[in-house]
């Protein structure tokens, strides 16, 4: 069924509920009202810096060669188009991309489960706290941490991870907390990184780095099963990781962009007050004046993507690539144990306990406020699935969205607790788990993706459809995703 309006000033999409109708609310004018609204980018762009940025793109480029850096341009490309379509529907609707996904046919329910599992299984694992524990631990040890130290990494990560469900419980609203921590990680790590860079990486290996962000195709290994973990980790995590899109259409739906002022949002338990979360939209009605506060609202997304996720996830990948290309010797494996500090030993030797220091502190805080973001979206994507496919939940909460979101949270602990046992009995380190977890980006992006578009195709009004330039680029990329996941499990398969 297409998008219908009805006699009572409705609008159908999907088998879902109706939305009701209403005039678009007028965007921001101050600077202050701006700011407000500005953020989700900084929370997104956190996550991925600590993810793709920090550990796995490195990990690739001094194995591989910085050739390989064409295919984080791609997706980063790709998934700024993504974000812009995931906001294209919420602006319309006021809904998150998940409720969006859930009024298709079967309905909520198949849908529901299907990205459920998809959740857990790409972002529900613990893997950037295990990784900021070697930090700790290379603080407590004095040196690199080594597969003898897996038993003190696995204890802290856990600490780490359960420290993530308090931090999580204060503040006001749940964005807020992110985007403070977020953004002061962001400024502190890039103040460092660009120090470090320009003291100590020669301005050859530099060009050569922005050369290897356009060096389409070219990837320095005869052995491509071989490489299809790391690359296909890049692919899926640079920029950032799977269900960023309709995470930062939950963040913008909080921020009240566009119809997303009509619905409400998800608040803390402590310090937090009670609002009514909707778990259906609003769409506005086309008039000339909803028409130009539309692309008013456009704008302040493109704005926020382009301007901060965009242009930061390619200066987040430059600046570490740089850095490890130029400490660690060409084709050499970052060691499984020491993911944070893979830098330490190098700098070290030039800075002395101060460039130490620095590894230490930077490496800890890149990952953890990675989990500290991970852990947030899978929680309130997890929320919005089941508020929008369960009345029965909705009624035992009395419509308190927060006693949702703060039971998943409680019952994550159980589920880190099952992931350290895991990892104990598989013996699986910090950098092969948070590659294994950035693969399944791969399958997860062209699901959501293509659900967007046929949304946004179908149902939305003619006027402020997705251009079929748009629609073809996402299309290409949906292809990108699933080659390197089907070299990945090619890898797994065959070798």
């Amino acid at each position: 069924m297409d998008n219908v309006n009805d006699d009572n000033g409705q609008v159908l999409i999907g088998v879902g509920p109706p939305l009701r109708l209403s005039d678009l609310p007028s965007p921001p004018s101050s600077l202050i009202g701006l700011i407000k609204i500005i953020g989700p980018s900084v929370i997104v762009l956190g996550m991925g810096i600590g993810a793709g940025e920090w550990l796995l793109a490195p990990a690739a480029t001094v194995k591989y060669g910085v050739g390989i850096l064409w295919i984080a341009t791609i997706a980063i490309i790709i998934q700024t188009l993504a974000f812009l379509e995931a906001v294209r529907y919420t602006i319309y609707t006021g809904e998150p991309l998940t409720t969006g996904i859930m009024r298709l046919w079967p309905g909520p329910k198949f849908w529901g489960f299907i990205l459920l599992v998809l959740l857990v299984l790409s972002l529900g694992w613990p893997v950037w706290a295990f990784g900021a524990a070697t930090a700790i631990i290379a603080a407590y040890m004095g040196r690199l941490p080594g597969p003898q130290d897996a038993n003190l990494i696995l204890i802290s990560g856990f600490i780490l991870s359960v420290l993530i469900i308090l931090i999580l419980s204060f503040g006001g609203k749940v964005v807020r907390v992110l985007e403070v921590s977020q953004l002061f990680m962001m400024i502190f790590v890039l103040v460092v990184m660009v120090l470090l860079v320009f003291t100590i990486v020669p301005k050859v290996s530099l060009i050569n780095v922005i050369k290897g962000f356009i060096s389409f195709g070219q990837i320095q290994s005869s052995d491509l099963l071989g490489a299809a973990l790391l690359l296909g980790a890049v692919a899926g995590y640079a920029g950032a990781g799977a269900f960023a899109n309709t995470v930062i259409s939950s963040y913008y739906r909080d921020k009240g962009l566009g119809m997303g002022a009509y619905v409400g949002s998800i608040t803390t338990i402590v310090g937090g007050s009670k609002i009514n979360l909707s778990p259906n939209g609003v769409a506005f009605k086309i008039t000339d004046d909803n028409l130009r506060r539309w692309r008013a609202w456009r704008n302040i997304a493109l704005i926020d993507i382009i301007g901060i996720f965009t242009l930061g996830s390619f200066l987040g990948i430059l600046l570490p690539v740089a850095l490890a290309i130029t400490l660690l010797p060409q084709g050499e494996d970052i060691g499984g144990w020491a993911v944070a500090v893979y830098q330490g030993e190098a700098l070290k030797t030039i800075y002395g306990s101060t460039g130490w220091a620095i590894i230490l502190v930077v490496g800890f805080w890149v990952l953890y406020s990675t989990q500290l973001g991970l852990t947030e979206l899978v929680v309130r994507t997890a929320t919005d699935i089941l508020w929008t496919m369960s009345s029965k939940i909705r009624e035992l909460t009395r419509n308190d969205v927060r006693k949702v979101y703060y039971t998943l949270l409680a019952f994550m602990t159980l589920w880190i607790i099952t992931s350290y046992i895991l990892f104990y009995i598989l013996k699986i380190n910090p950098l092969l788990a948070s590659a294994l977890v950035a693969n399944m980006s791969n399958i997860v992006y062209p699901l959501t993706v293509l659900a967007n578009l046929y949304i946004n195709i179908k149902y939305l009004p003619k006027e402020i459809k997705p251009s079929p330039i748009i629609v073809a680029i996402l299309l290409v990329g949906t292809i990108f995703w699933l080659t390197f996941f089907t070299l990945f499990l090619l890898s797994l398969v065959l070798k």
